[in-house]
C-alpha cells in the first residue's frame, strides 16, 4: 500500500487526468491521502486496498473462465 502512495508523490502526477496531486492530512483517520486539483481524484489507504482487492478477484476470474471449474463468489 505505501508503495502506491510513493508512487503517487514520485510523480506528483493523476493517474486519471495527469492533474497535480496535492497532499492533504485526514486527522479523523490520521493518515494522508492525495487529491489532484483538476479532476478530484482522491487516493488514500483505503481506496488501494478495495483497488487491489478488486483487481485480485479480475485476475482470478480470467484464470478460471472457460476451464469450467468453480469460478469465486
Amino acid at each position: 500500500m505505501r508503495a502506491s502512495l510513493a508512487k503517487i508523490t514520485a510523480t506528483g502526477h493523476c493517474h486519471r487526468c495527469g492533474g497535480f496531486m496535492v497532499p492533504e492530512v485526514v486527522r479523523e483517520i490520521g493518515t494522508t491521502e492525495w487529491h489532484c486539483v483538476m479532476c478530484g481524484e482522491r487516493i488514500d489507504p483505503v481506496i488501494l486496498a478495495h483497488r487491489r482487492l478488486n483487481s485480485a478477484r479480475q485476475d482470478a476470474g480470467k484464470l478460471f473462465a472457460g476451464s469450467g471449474k468453480a469460478s469465486l463468489n
